[in-house]
């Protein structure tokens, strides 16, 4: 087979078409991006808001992808550690866990983020504080703008430079139940409040779905190819909430908002992402019209690849799999070629994936497990040799 555009081979593998090679899609956070970045001479290697997608493209990346939902305001954020930001949405942002390290602590840290090395940590922001705890508070929320252009200028700026070649994406991130819980509301008072305080709750999620419709009609109307909503619902082990509670409480307002969406464009692809265990709705994400799902941590139910893909893999394309818990980041270079190996063997045959890690690339990766990785993509990912033959 000729070789394809990047565009035109996302978009079969989406369809379920013959294609020359898997697609490819990275994802990095900023410390192991700029790491990798330092292989290819690449200076500028911003995440977030202010993503630029040189590195991912040299990697072969067939999509490019912008975020503009409530994870990208914080997430990549530069946020000293003691210190409080808090985004448009009125959730106040810090360090986790680190409030006892001084300048000088820090400085001492940032010394073990070396080039080379063993799996290290970077500190994450997360939220300290959460808008929204009573009706009243429900009440008097001044939601974000949709029509801001901050957000939706780079929407435009990434299709007109990148869209005749390459795929292109608009993340929502964290949508519905995520946002609710992890930003809007806080985890542990959205749990008890579903049973407390239901209508507190379903505020809450219809007041992010007018948002988020609205924000990601404007994104359509910009020739963007997929919308990608997110909502981690998975643990480890099982989903964080019933079945069928994610089905009363987002399954819904995910229609109404994908129906919105493809009036603007009914030609319009469609990802639905979760974190951790999610495998009990994968028939309802197919139901709602998915294109694309993942990516697939290789937790609980998710880790039978070759179940899933024997029973899914015709109705719903397949994106990520590949471990970056413990493989990517602890194992040895060699565990990692076989671990590649292994997802393709499982995912890859008969098309319809597309390889990706299975989540952010995150600093504790040595920058040898990286290229190993990219290596063993390019050496097993060709359509007409093993294990693709």
């Amino acid at each position: 087979m000729k070789e394809l555009s990047h565009r035109e081979r996302f978009i079969r593998a989406l369809r379920h078409e013959p294609i020359d090679r898997l697609p490819r899609f990275f994802r990095f956070k900023r410390e192991a991006k700029e790491k990798v970045a330092r292989i290819f001479g690449i200076t500028d290697a911003e995440t977030g808001l202010g993503h630029q997608p040189d590195l991912e493209l040299r990697m072969g990346n067939d999509v490019v992808l912008y975020q503009i939902g409530i994870n990208a305001e914080f997430s990549h954020r530069e946020i000293a550690i003691g210190d409080t930001w808090h985004s448009p949405f009125n959730v106040g942002y810090g360090k986790s866990g680190l409030q006892g390290r001084n300048e000088e602590e820090h400085k001492e840290f940032m010394k073990t983020q070396e080039y080379w090395g063993p799996a290290k940590v970077v500190p994450e922001n997360f939220p300290s504080s959460h808008p929204i705890t009573s009706m009243e508070d429900l009440k008097n929320y001044k939601w974000p703008d949709p029509d801001d252009p901050r957000l939706l200028d780079p929407i435009k700026k990434m299709v007109d430079e990148y869209g005749d070649e390459y795929f292109t994406m608009v993340d929502l991130s964290s949508t519905l139940i995520e946002a609710a819980y992890a930003h809007i509301v806080g985890t542990q008072k959205f749990f008890l409040m579903l049973f407390d305080q239901p209508e507190l709750i379903e505020g809450v999620l219809d007041g992010l779905t007018e948002y988020y419709t609205e924000l990601g009609k404007n994104a359509v109307k910009l020739g963007i190819d997929m919308i990608r909503v997110g909502d981690d619902v998975g643990a480890q082990q099982s989903m964080m909430l019933s079945p069928d509670s994610w089905r009363e409480l987002a399954k819904p307002r995910f229609e109404y908002m994908f129906k919105e969406f493809k009036k603007v464009n009914k030609d319009l692809f469609i990802k639905l992402h979760s974190c951790g265990d999610y495998s009990p709705i994968i028939p309802d994400i197919i139901e709602l019209g998915v294109d694309l799902s993942g990516l697939m941590q290789p937790t609980g139910g998710n880790k039978d690849q070759v179940g899933i893909k024997k029973k899914y893999g015709a109705d719903l394309a397949l994106v990520g799999g590949f471990d970056v818990q413990n493989l990517l980041p602890r194992g040895s270079v060699e565990d990692v070629r076989a671990g590649v190996l292994e997802v393709i063997k499982n995912l890859g045959v008969g098309g319809g994936y597309i390889f990706s890690p299975s989540h952010y690339i995150l600093a504790d990766v040595p920058i040898q497990n990286i290229w190993a990785m990219y290596e063993a993509v390019q050496d097993f990912g060709e359509y007409g040799k093993y294990p693709l033959d």
